[in-house]
């Protein structure tokens, strides 16, 4: 009732248009659709893959490669780490010139080297080697998050060229039938209204079209992105919405999360670094040892004269040379890192209760995810695809049969309706299972095989 009233709308106002102002309205929207799109899927071109998309994204994806740098930066912690204190030399000359005691000189050079004590520097390089698994594994993590969103991008994608091929394929269809029911205006064998009609249909198709290309090109730009691809780049997707079943249980999916997933690992050596830590912690509290060897020479020049063996006189002159050797030893009285040492078992103590959580969040992950799957899986199952078919070839029929004059425009046109909005909703399950896939394997950690 709403088509017929909205037609008689349209045939009130537009009851004087002829075929060829008809024919104008049909080529302008056709031309207006056929520039309003760059979208291709597998017909052209070898096309991506999601895998294919994933490589770029593992090579060019610039938030990945900044997260990386940060395995650089732990491995320089370690070379820190490794190396030991400098030794230190000092040297002094005395004059008693500027005083008034001009014959009073001395030099000294002195050696300091320091012993760490209590293996400080083992329990550091303990510490900073953790630091480069932790970082690997936050690397590792951005990498299954990144894998998750390329598969997510992709399915939006795919989805969106495949709304905008059926729409195509309609507004095809409907043109074909203007073109029809103009000829049959022109010839005096068809009503004014059924052209009107399609026209309404064929704008409608058009403008649904325009809207789906839109969203495709958004959804493409979205994966180019993710890719580290140019915007400016052409993309051409290859493959469909399909995705192998997953033999796996939700126990078993939890305890191959609970075994691979890279955050959690993280988590885990978070809690070793902090008993590293802690034991680092408890080494400073031995002191260093500061050995040190110095080396003098005082010279003193009297008034009085002497001779030398050769009978020449000389001043008199008094030089003493001494070598002295010793340690510098801290005394730990009041200063026995108990700050330090307290604030690592905090430290362990809060790695520890994150270690805890993420475990709790890694089987709430794989829980959702695994029901999504499964909700996605049977939403499938209750929508075969053959339904497709089935509307697809209704509307063929009641199409040949509008052409041949022996069926109703309005039955055509709620019928293609119903078959768009039945190719929308299919692919929708199609991508809710494809994205539901990709999550179950975030989640777990690991593709599913």
């Amino acid at each position: 009732m709403r088509l017929l009233a909205w037609s008689c709308v349209v045939l009130f106002l537009c009851s004087g248009l002829p075929p060829a102002a008809a024919q104008g309205f049909r080529e302008s929207l056709g031309s207006a659709v056929s520039g309003a799109h760059t979208v291709q899927v597998g017909a052209q071109g070898q096309g991506l893959a999601p895998d294919d998309f994933q490589r770029l994204a593992l090579e060019r994806n610039a938030d990945l490669l900044a997260v990386r740098q940060d395995i650089a930066a732990a491995r320089g912690f370690v070379t820190q780490a490794r190396l030991r204190p400098n030794p230190g030399v000092d040297v002094s000359v005395t004059s008693g010139r500027p005083l008034g005691s001009p014959g009073e000189r001395a030099f000294d050079v002195g050696y300091a080297h320091t012993i760490e004590l209590g293996g400080k520097r083992a329990r550091r390089i303990d510490v900073a080697q953790v630091g480069v698994e932790i970082a690997e594994f936050l690397v590792a993590d951005r990498e299954r998050l990144l894998r998750a969103d390329i598969h997510a991008r992709y399915a939006e994608a795919l989805a969106a060229a495949r709304n905008f091929a059926t729409l195509g394929e309609l507004y095809e269809l409907n043109d074909r039938s203007l073109r029809v029911a103009t000829q049959r205006v022109s010839e005096g064998e068809g009503a004014p209204l059924e052209r009107i009609l399609l026209q309404v249909e064929v704008g409608r198709m058009a403008a649904d079209r325009s809207l789906a290309g839109g969203a495709a090109e958004r959804a493409f730009t979205a994966l180019k992105l993710a890719s580290g691809m140019p915007p400016s780049d052409s993309l051409v997707l290859r493959g469909e919405l399909t995705t192998p079943g997953v033999d796996v249980s939700l126990d078993q999916a939890v305890e191959r999360a609970l075994m691979q997933r890279p955050d959690l690992k993280a988590a885990r050596a978070e809690e070793a670094r902090a008993d590293a830590e802690l034991r680092l912690a408890g080494a400073e509290r031995v002191p260093d040892v500061i050995g040190v060897v110095r080396y003098e020479q005082n010279s003193t020049r009297f008034e009085q004269f002497g001779t030398t063996a050769s009978g020449q006189i000389v001043p008199l002159r008094d030089t003493d040379r001494t070598l002295t050797a010793g340690v510098s030893i801290p005394l730990p009285f009041a200063n026995r890192n108990q700050g330090a040492i307290e604030a690592a078992q905090a430290r362990r103590q809060a790695a520890a209760l994150r270690r805890q959580y993420i475990e709790q969040s890694v089987r709430a992950d794989v829980r959702a995810a695994f029901a999504q799957y499964v909700g996605a899986r049977q939403a499938i199952d209750a929508f075969d695809g053959q339904v497709i078919k089935q509307v697809q070839q209704t509307v063929n029929i009641i199409r040949t049969s509008y052409e041949l004059g022996e069926s109703q425009l309005l039955d055509l046109v709620q019928e293609q309706r119903r078959l768009v909005e039945t190719q929308k909703a299919f692919t929708d399950v199609l991508k809710e299972l494809y994205i539901a896939r990709a999550t179950l394997e975030a989640a777990v950690g690991g593709e599913l095989r």
